[in-house]
């Protein structure tokens, strides 16, 4: 998978309209909504009045191009299971979910 062709397709998206996307659980946990923006340039997460349930965050997160690739290396091993990775890219970022449901989102596409 080309996770920069990714993330200039998911940056380019949420420069067009904001939209909400869903973590990707692994477990039995229900999946958490989350906006998706841009402003000046810059990828945001946010809560989202428009799905439910939503993230609780106390402000908007940045996504920077260099957290996005570094997290996105790890997607496939955790796509296919391995166990206690998601601690370990947690230590890299602390928006792993939202990184890992927007390459699940985009990836479909």
């Amino acid at each position: 998978m080309d996770f920069e062709k990714l993330w200039h397709q998911i940056l380019l998206t949420a420069t067009e309209a904001a939209f909400d996307v869903a973590t990707v659980p692994q477990n039995n946990r229900t999946p958490l909504w989350f906006n998706v923006y841009t402003k000046e340039a810059h990828l945001y997460v946010d809560n989202t009045s428009d799905n439910s349930p939503s993230v609780r965050l106390s402000g908007a997160r940045r996504i920077t191009k260099e957290d996005f690739l570094n997290v996105a290396g790890y997607y496939e091993r955790w796509k296919n299971g391995e166990t206690h990775l998601r601690q370990e890219v947690r230590e890299q970022s602390r928006n792993t979910a939202y990184i890992f449901g927007l390459i699940s989102q985009f990836s479909k596409a």
